[in-house]
């Protein structure tokens, strides 16, 4: 076993941090991160070990499965038309210029064309997720939500 770890948890929102501040950085609560202690696990032997299989480009198949429109015209044209099905999509970029309002948007439009699409958070909880849902009028799409900060 590791040594243990220490984070601090908002109490109001549940936001995880390495460092205490007197007010929380997600929502702004003032004096309502915690100390909590915490044993680092091990990581399991299946994520240590893999079977990795190497394949040539030009011996894999198309794939034949058509985009889907993510229902924002500019972010289907930036993904090449749209997503494709069980795809993984990860934007990134500066804090603040709106990639969960984004992705929040894109999720509910899938979503309401039926199609199964899962919001994954690595920082944000799901009460702050639902409240950037309620101010972009999609708080009530039956979306399912992930907070999740551990990877393992």
């Amino acid at each position: 076993m590791s040594k243990p770890k220490t984070i601090f948890r908002c109490q109001t929102c549940g936001h995880e941090t390495v460092k205490w501040s007197g007010r929380c950085p997600a929502c702004g609560a003032w004096n309502t991160l915690a100390e909590t202690r915490i044993e680092k696990q091990d990581k399991p032997a299946e994520l240590r070990t893999s079977s990795v299989e190497i394949s040539l480009l030009s011996e894999i198949a198309q794939s034949g499965e058509a985009r889907r429109s993510t229902g924002i015209d500019e972010l289907d044209r930036v993904l090449g038309g749209g997503v494709m099905p069980a795809s993984v999509v990860l934007i990134s970029g500066d804090p603040g210029i709106g990639k969960s309002t984004l992705l929040l948007q894109m999720a509910a439009s899938l979503v309401r064309q039926n199609i199964s699409c899962l919001y994954v958070s690595g920082e944000e909880s799901l009460k702050q997720i639902k409240t950037r849902a309620d101010r972009l009028a999609v708080g009530n799409i039956a979306l399912p939500l992930l907070a999740e900060t551990e990877l393992a």
